[in-house]
């Protein structure tokens, strides 16, 4: 297994990342993080209904992404489908909903539905802020970066997250604290529990044409339990491990008219944990810096930018991005056993040239439409040699294609 020695004693990482900080961490970073994502396919936080009102609320969207790559790192498929989220709202009070409903999926090509996702969830609005308990708003991804949690979340099941949430929005800053719980364990269970929790801040200033933006970013993934079952004859895997992404960047925006205006941004982003052996992550830090160019126009939004990692990796990351690969091990060996072709394949110092345009219109009230097309070009040598697979790539270039058409509504049933 590749490994990193972080310069931090490990025991001091053991206290900063321990299961038992994150209650620290939610309290602390709330008051001194930043944050920022883009404006794609992302509905208000709520609808504004009467008191003593009843609403049928309806999101669909269907997509097509079609990841075209060709690398050793991210696989290439399409995503074909239709994903939608029906509820009752039911508006007890101005400052609080009740919201009860379920998330459905299928795919083009398939017969059935995936398992259909219920959910519960409280809303309380108190001037600039937003509280959810239960269900959480995800539709901005908790304002993270693609390469933190990426936007293909919000086409599965992913998209839906339970927890606590507290969001908050004014003229100058706004902010996303969240804490999802993605899998309880009962006693004696043989999985271990998982749970995030994020902070995530934007602070926007402007001066006449221009606006600044300083967003930092804080993710964190607890793999553990104290009731969980353990083997009790193998150390190689971790009971309790907490896995940090985090990333502080600085953008300029120039409004150069009413339709359009141009701009950068920079970000650095690290991976940071609390143990010597990352399970499927192989590294136990490392850093990325991203450098980005912009143009906004109508309608479009075209981003053209430079990543370059050193053995940067994120558990909810875009694939594209990270250092280690997480193409599936669709090979086998003699005995019809899958063989390790891509599980430790890694690409420390990974380069990339990206091109992201996107398009997106309301075409017609209540219902999106958006195009996007994102082409990745790899600077950086990597090859895998083995006995079921050899293979070199240099100067890879990958592509993905989306067209998603969304829409989003509230009907009221009854005041």
């Amino acid at each position: 297994m590749i490994q990193n020695k972080s310069s931090i004693p490990h025991f001091l990482k053991s206290i900063i990342l321990s299961k038992y900080t994150i209650e620290f961490y939610i309290f602390f970073l709330y008051f001194v993080s930043f944050a920022q994502y883009d404006n794609f396919l992302i509905s208000n936080d709520s609808t504004n209904l009467k008191s003593k009102s009843l609403a049928l609320g309806i999101n669909n969207m269907a997509f097509i992404k079609d990841n075209e790559y060709f690398n050793l790192i991210a696989d290439g498929y399409t995503l074909p489908g239709n994903q939608t989220e029906v509820s009752l709202k039911y508006q007890a009070h101005q400052n609080y909903r009740l919201t009860a409903g379920f998330y459905a999926l299928t795919y083009f090509g398939t017969n059935d539905f995936e398992p259909l996702i219920p959910y519960v969830g409280l809303e309380i609005k108190k001037g600039h802020s937003r509280f959810y308990i239960g269900k959480l708003y995800t539709d901005d991804r908790h304002q993270l970066s693609d390469e933190i949690y990426a936007f293909e979340r919000l086409l599965d099941y992913r998209r839906i997250e339970h927890g606590l949430q507290h969001r908050y929005k004014n003229a100058h800053w706004q902010t996303d604290t969240w804490l999802d719980w993605e899998q309880f364990i009962h006693k004696a269970d043989r999985r271990r529990e998982r749970l995030n929790f994020g902070q995530t801040t934007t602070f926007k200033q402007t001066f006449k044409h221009w606006q600044l933006t300083i967003p930092l970013q804080i993710y964190l993934q607890h793999r553990g339990g104290q009731i969980n079952i353990r083997d009790a004859d193998t150390d190689t895997v971790n009971n309790a491990v907490v896995f940090a992404n985090s990333a502080l960047g600085l953008a300029l925006e120039n409004k150069l008219n009413n339709r359009m205006s141009v701009g950068v941004k920079y970000q650095y982003l690290r991976l940071d944990t609390n143990t010597d052996n990352p399970e499927e992550l192989l590294f136990t830090s490392g850093y990325a810096h991203k450098w980005q160019v912009f143009v906004k126009y109508r309608y479009w939004q075209t981003y053209v930018s430079y990543w370059k990692a050193n053995k940067f990796v994120a558990p909810k990351g875009d694939d594209m991005f990270q250092s280690v690969s997480r193409r599936v091990e669709k090979y086998v060996d003699s005995q019809n056993q899958p063989a390790d072709v891509f599980k430790y394949h890694t690409e420390p110092h990974r380069q990339l040239l990206t091109l992201s345009t996107r398009y997106q219109k309301e075409i017609f009230p209540d219902l999106d439409l958006a195009f996007v097309v994102d082409v990745y070009y790899q600077l950086n040598r990597s090859s895998i040699q083995s006995d079921y697979y050899n293979t070199e790539v240099y100067h890879q270039l990958d592509y993905a294609l989306g067209l998603y058409l969304r829409y989003r509504f509230d009907f009221n049933l009854y005041k």
